[in-house]
This record gives C-alpha cells, structure tokens and sequence, in this order.
C-alpha cells in the first residue's frame, strides 16, 4: 500500500512515521554509518521541518512501513544545495516549482522474502513507482537526488531514468547528483518490471546497493 503524508494529515498517521524515522536511524546511522542526528532511536533533521512530503510503502493494512522517502521543493531550503552544494553544476538552473529533490529513499531490508538482491530491487522498484505516481499527480516534472554507484545499478535495474549532472567526493567516495525525470512512459517501465518479477532475478547480480 501506498502512503502519502503531508502536514495537513500527518496526525492520522503518527504510528507509520514513527516507524519511518527508525528506519531511517537504522539505515543511515547503523548500517551506512553516516554522519545523522539520531534521538531517542529517531533519526531526523532540519529538512524533516520544512513540510516534506513522505512517500512511504506499507503492508495491505498500513501498519507496517516497508520503505520511504523525503520530497522538497527546490524552491525552499533542500539538502542537496545546502549539504551536497559540490554537487550542483547551476543551482539557479535546478529550481523551479516542478523540479523537487528526493533524500532518505530507504528499503527495511529485514522485511524482504526471497533472494535477497532481486527482492530489494523489487521492494525498491515498488517505493520507485509510488513516486512517480506522486509526481506526476503533483505536476513535478523532474526529482533530483543524490546518490552513490551502487544506487546507480539499483536504478537501472528497477527501469528508472536518471542523467547524471555533476559529482563530488564525500567521506572518501563519488556522490552523484542525478536528474530523475518524470513521465507516464518510464513510471509504465518501472511497473512492467515489477510485474516480471523473473527478470529482477536476472538484474541482481553485483553488489548490494546502498541507500540514498
């Protein structure tokens, strides 16, 4: 299932978000070791304040949050300009009110059945597409992210579309900054293989992808 919070119905849903935000201690602080802000089991940050808009993949009866991610604006304070600003070849050219950026994309790997590649890219395939819906129901024509080589692979399996705009070196690796753009053909494309599950198996070999 799908789960879309905004401000104006977060307080229907303070049971999944609590969720989210230690999935999301235990993604970026535990298994990546990131340089994140954890309380009291709850990772968090400034961004996490400026009305972001959370897509989140749950079970059937939305109790469970099976994975998520973090829309902004580029119009308004983003992580990319203000922490991954390296990154950035124009930040003038890169905000608009259809240009948004995407930040704590996140699978629970504990929850994954099946072998273990093929079934994060299939659960990551499921939160992909549950963008795009977002997208373009919301009239964003283009996301924004940043990410590393192994979220890179991970992208071309699941069928997403991604140019890279520039890169910089963080903590030792490459950080990519990627143009996600948005269309009925690709979110098609995305879903298509998600529908085929044999041929997530065929794409899962290399190395495990990270989070971005």
């Amino acid at each position: 299932m799908l789960v879309v919070i905004q401000r104006h119905n977060a307080h229907n849903y303070p049971h999944l978000l609590d969720q989210m935000f230690r999935l999301r201690a235990r993604v970026f602080q535990e298994k990546l070791n990131w340089d994140v802000v954890v309380t009291a089991g709850l990772e968090r940050d400034r961004y996490d304040d400026e009305d972001p808009v959370y897509v989140l993949i749950c079970d059937e009866e939305a109790t469970q949050v099976r994975g998520s991610l973090r829309l902004l604006p580029t119009t308004g304070p983003t992580l990319l300009s203000e922490v991954f600003g390296e990154t950035l070849p124009d930040p003038a050219l890169l905000t608009a009110p259809s240009i948004w950026e995407c930040t704590r994309f996140c699978v629970d790997d504990r929850l994954l059945k099946g072998e273990p590649r093929a079934a994060l890219v299939h659960e990551s395939g499921v939160l992909f597409a549950g963008l795009g819906e977002v997208a373009l129901a919301s009239g964003i024509r283009t996301v924004l992210g940043n990410f590393d080589a192994g979220m890179y692979r991970l992208y071309r399996r699941a069928g997403v579309e991604v140019e890279i705009l520039g890169s910089a070196p963080v903590n030792g690796q490459a950080i990519y900054l990627g143009s996600f753009p948005v269309s009925e053909e690709i979110l098609h494309r995305v879903k298509t293989r998600l529908d085929h599950p044999e041929r997530q198996l065929a794409r899962a070999a290399g190395r495990r992808p990270l989070a971005a």
